[in-house]
């Protein structure tokens, strides 16, 4: 039995200035509703961020390859007497913010049944090789609104270390 071995295939002329090649690793994180029903929804109902229960660690093998993050998030309008809560998100590596919206969800509705989906993606240089946390958090934009995130519905983030 034969086994190939690597971390990294380069085109014979080497890859050209700015370009990344292929993925080293992958990892993944999913909360919200689970096959069995249950579900780990979360309220918002504050403007101050706080973690949504989407967390990946990491260790880049090359301080030259770059993190591909990608995301999506289920989240909904939670007080039915208002149509103006707004979801504000971000995704931090480590303590920096990296990616942010500050109204990724505007429902028109007049109830909390509108599940909505933001998604988004994002090339991180971290030029390191030491562990690093990537972590996506919520907040509603203005005191009193509130949203939901995970209700009926699920979120994923996905980290793919591609060689620089």
């Amino acid at each position: 039995m034969s086994e190939l071995r690597t971390n990294r295939i380069v085109p014979r002329d080497g890859l050209p200035a700015g370009a990344s090649g292929g993925i080293i690793q992958m990892k993944y994180d999913s909360s919200g509703t689970g096959t069995d029903g249950s579900s780990n929804a979360t309220t918002l109902s504050s403007t101050s961020f706080v973690d949504i229960g989407l967390e990946i660690s990491i260790t880049p093998t090359s301080s030259s390859n770059k993190m591909h993050v990608s995301f999506s998030v289920g989240a909904n309008n939670n007080a039915s007497s208002t149509t103006a809560d707004r979801l504000k998100l971000r995704i931090l590596r480590d303590s920096t913010v990296i990616w942010s919206v500050d109204e990724a969800l505007v429902d028109y509705g007049s109830s909390n049944i509108h599940v909505q989906g933001v998604g988004g993606s994002i090339l991180d240089s971290p030029a390191t090789t030491s562990a690093i946390t990537y972590k996506v958090q919520g907040a509603t934009s203005s005191a009193g609104n509130q949203c939901t995130i995970n209700n009926n519905t699920r979120s994923d983030l996905t980290v793919m270390e591609v060689s620089g």
